[in-house]
């Protein structure tokens, strides 16, 4: 391999990798912070109450609901919509980048051969988002879980 495809590979992948792991920490101190948080007010609410029969009365209050429903905190998300749709946009992002970086090939003769690299494995994974979105979606629609999800919605309603 040449030095500038080399160095060009470097680019492309050392700042993006960079990029992940600050996104990653900041994400993680963020989650810890409201975790912290509304364990804190959870605390403080069930010291305020008195006796088990005040506690249940005000678990009958939709702000009781309320509390229930808010005491999980890291719930995998079950939607299928919101999964399906995550899928789809990680999809069109690759795709778009992996035909900016072919483009970039065919027009840098020196570096064409990394960006060819790197667009072809970026295209190969954009494809599989999008094939991967369309048979979650097929699937979901199969099990039922969206009419499941509307139902599930209804209720908490």
């Amino acid at each position: 391999m040449d030095g500038n495809v080399v160095g060009a590979l470097a680019v492309v992948t050392i700042f993006p990798g960079i990029v992940i792991v600050f996104w990653l920490i900041f994400s993680t101190l963020r989650r810890m912070k409201v975790a912290r948080i509304q364990a804190e007010v959870h605390s403080r609410l069930i010291e305020k109450i008195g006796s088990s029969q005040e506690f249940l009365t005000f678990l009958e209050t939709d702000s009781g609901k309320k509390l229930v429903a808010s005491i999980g905190i890291e719930q995998p998300n079950r939607n299928p919509y919101n999964r399906i749709l995550a899928s789809v946009q990680a999809g069109v992002i690759l795709v778009c980048i992996s035909i900016a970086f072919l483009i970039l090939g065919a027009n840098f003769p020196d570096l064409s051969e990394g960006f060819k690299v790197v667009g072809s494995l970026g295209l190969a994974l954009g494809i599989g988002f999008l094939i991967s979105a369309g048979l979650s979606y097929r699937l979901s629609k199969n099990f039922g879980l969206f009419e499941r999800e509307r139902s599930v919605q209804k209720f908490a309603a």
